[in-house]
């Protein structure tokens, strides 16, 4: 049962950033095994509210779109944020602290095409639609193999299908996604992605004992 606790046990105040959508009970149940409930209210989506008080007067929890997280914790908002390992390697690891990793949102990167096997031999130039530019242009740059990025944020397996890409680089967790349009799982770039938890410096260095608490022993 949800109850505020009378006595405090760190005197920090501390934000933690949670993701909304398909990973925001895994992230909820990852802070309930560390002593952290929520009000009632977070869990009612009519609410519109954004902030929510938990069992911690000192701790509060902000729901976010997953891809904001890494901004309103580097800006500060936040003191910790729950986000993609993959949206780290997209978009770099400066000005964070990578806490932990987590075994929530277990996946892959992958590259798929509607081909058993891709021949990267047959063409100079090759088109390949993804959300995560700067790996996929790292990943083929590393290869010397020449790209166009075509940068789409949905329903990225349509894009070979409909001729816009020669391949796409996405997610994968159980494939079932790729084989329901036909398409192969023909290269994993990346086999360990995952929700990491991440901290600015400036939290980390004026909050690590109370941080490290709640991820290590709980609270």
């Amino acid at each position: 049962m949800w109850r505020k606790h009378k006595k405090e046990k760190m005197n920090s105040n501390l934000i933690i950033a949670c993701p909304k959508g398909r990973l925001e009970k895994k992230v909820v149940k990852y802070l309930a095994d560390r002593g952290l409930e929520m009000e009632k209210a977070f869990f009612d989506d009519e609410i519109r509210k954004l902030t929510f008080d938990t069992n911690f007067k000192n701790i509060k929890v902000i729901k976010l779109k997953p891809s904001d997280i890494r901004s309103y914790t580097i800006l500060g908002a936040a003191d910790i944020g729950f986000v993609g390992y993959d949206d780290i390697l997209e978009n770099s690891s400066e000005n964070i602290v990578l806490l932990q990793k987590t075994s929530i949102g277990k996946c892959r990167i992958s590259i798929a095409s509607d081909r058993k096997k891709i021949d990267f031999s047959e063409k100079k130039v090759f088109k390949v639609a993804t959300k995560f530019q700067n790996i996929s242009e790292r990943y083929f740059r590393e290869l010397n193999i020449q790209t166009e990025t075509i940068k789409l944020n949905g329903s990225i397996e349509l894009a070979v299908k409909y001729g816009v890409a020669d391949f796409i680089l996405d997610l994968v967790q159980s494939g079932q996604t790729l084989k329901d349009n036909q398409l192969y799982e023909n290269v994993i770039i990346n086999n360990d992605i995952s929700t990491v938890i991440i901290s600015s410096y400036y939290a980390y260095d004026t909050k690590k004992v109370f941080i490290k608490k709640l991820l290590t022993k709980g609270l």
